[in-house]
């Protein structure tokens, strides 16, 4: 069976620079369902079904690369992080250590109790 997806251009929902999923798949060597596993576990949005040419910015890689090292993936994750984390270094990215995932939902405070429940 042929991995050629549908090419169709969906660049007004991703970045304009980065990554495609159609890299980062081949880079790390996994199937479609396995990378959007992978990115449906790192909260990150993707593309509708089978576009590789979804571009990935680099807090999402940062998100990817911390997910796979997480130790839930341990058949791939380590192949697939040292791989991203090559096209990282690729690009002159350098890794935060510390990944602040500020952008996709301020945690910094707690969410308020609903009204009539205890407060902690």
């Amino acid at each position: 069976m042929s991995e050629d997806y549908s090419e169709t251009d969906d660049s007004a929902e991703s970045p304009t620079t980065g990554w495609t999923k159609g890299e980062l798949m081949a880079a790390a060597g996994m199937s479609a369902k396995t990378f959007d596993t992978v990115r449906k576990a790192a909260r990150i949005k993707g593309p509708t079904h089978g576009r590789l040419k979804h571009v990935f910015d680099e807090q999402d890689m940062f998100a990817l690369i911390q997910k796979v090292e997480s130790g839930r993936y341990s058949v791939m994750g380590p192949a697939a992080a040292r791989a991203w984390r090559a096209l990282l270094a690729e690009a002159k990215v350098v890794m935060p250590e510390v990944i602040s995932r500020a952008r996709r939902g301020d945690r910094s405070t707690p969410p308020k109790p609903l009204p009539g429940t205890p407060g902690r």
